[in-house]
């Protein structure tokens, strides 16, 4: 394959060009490069990263080092199965993914996550699942340009393979939306005759961040489609499915053991959150006059609560004793902790009035049990920022 008008038609038509793929699979991540690329994607969205405060639960620590793991992949172009093994210190890993259709389930650190068939905002687009992109590699066509390939021949596990490179066509490009890693740069080894990626390694600058490889690959051999029952990965738990789903604070009321509170002239979504230490709702701004993602809170009875003994005694403009910290960097930055109507309250991003503003105007709400909940929306603001 020597001409780029080739590959673009090989990923486009892939479905049509395999049935089945059974390989090993490679993973490959920097830790720490990740996370630059995405404080740096961050700010060239306008955003800035939050900095933890003294307290702040669960470990604040980013990841270090790099990490390779080892496991294998079995696809359609309808579905696809991944279990990892194990990593190259000979580590166990019992992480896998099943995608059928629409729907997916992600078993990760021993907790399944997954899609629910009545939501349809629960599409993959949303989710994020890197090894997707290999064995659907129409999904990233409509994010990234491509440039010529490079003229020399390439073979991969002997099957005749072409290097690509693609950058993304704007600076609002989200990754995750294309089921890609983050970066701000892509390799792409297509598979000539079929059109999956063999290769995907991403990169930020000059810094590689993450890399999958498909290693011996088997096309159309019969693979058993019990592989790709949804439940292979285990089951979702009810409190899972709703999980990355945000919804009106009122309608959250009824789902808490503690009172809940939101902004009386903002509207504001938030998700549910479970873990040992109980119930948390996490609130992002979809509306009003808050830029999303600029200020958002936290509430519960002391779940994913920051511990504010460190922080500054300070009484809100309504007399609500409360804690402050800001970075000493970043004086535009805050973190407010207080207590109201017996719900333990985290406020936090940027801007000191608004947050201040966010804060006094809290109280409680409730949905009248005559009227049925509204329809989800999404969840506003990046997933990143979230403490």
């Amino acid at each position: 394959m020597t001409a780029l008008g080739d590959t673009l038609e090989a990923m486009s038509t892939s479905a049509r060009r395999w049935s089945s793929l059974q390989a090993d699979l490679r993973g490959w991540v920097d830790h720490a490069a990740v996370a630059a690329a995405v404080s740096t994607a961050q700010a060239t969205r306008g955003f800035r990263v939050v900095v933890s405060p003294p307290g702040a639960p669960g470990n604040q620590q980013a990841p270090a080092g790099m990490d390779t793991r080892r496991g294998s992949l079995q696809a359609t172009p309808e579905s696809l199965r991944v279990d990892w093994h194990g990593d190259s210190d000979g580590n166990p890993d019992s992480d896998g993914v099943v995608v059928r259709g629409l729907q997916w389930r992600r078993r990760h650190c021993g907790k399944v996550h997954g899609s629910r068939p009545a939501a349809a905002e629960f599409g993959l687009t949303a989710v994020g699942i890197s090894e997707l992109a290999l064995v659907r590699p129409w999904l990233v066509l409509s994010g990234l340009d491509l440039a010529a390939p490079r003229p020399d021949a390439q073979e991969r596990d002997g099957r005749p393979a072409t290097w690509v490179r693609g950058v993304p066509r704007d600076q609002n490009f989200a990754p995750r939306l294309h089921n890609l890693p983050e970066g701000d740069s892509y390799d792409l080894v297509v598979d000539d005759a079929t059109g999956v990626l063999l290769e995907l390694t991403a990169w930020s600058g000059e810094r590689k961040t993450e890399q999958l490889s498909l290693r011996a690959p088997r096309f159309d051999a019969p693979i058993d489609p019990r592989r790709f029952d949804l439940g292979a990965v285990g089951t979702v738990a009810e409190s899972e499915r709703l999980g990355g789903q945000a919804r009106p604070l009122a309608a959250l009321a009824r789902e808490v053991d503690f009172t809940v509170l939101a902004p009386r002239d903002l509207t504001y979504a938030g998700v549910l959150e479970n873990d040992e230490d109980g119930a948390a709702i996490v609130a992002h701004s979809y509306g009003g006059r808050l830029p999303i993602s600029r200020v958002w809170f936290v509430q519960s009875r002391g779940a994913r609560m920051a511990d504010p003994a460190e922080w500054k005694p300070i009484a809100l403009a309504d007399g609500t004793p409360a804690r402050w910290w800001s970075p000493a960097d970043d004086s535009d930055q805050g973190h407010v902790r207080f207590e109201r109507a017996g719900t333990q309250i985290w406020v936090l991003g940027h801007g000191r009035r608004e947050i201040h503003d966010l804060a006094i105007s809290l109280a409680p709400v409730s949905w009248p049990e005559s009227e049925p909940f509204p329809s989800s929306t999404r969840t506003c603001g990046d997933p990143g920022h979230e403490p």
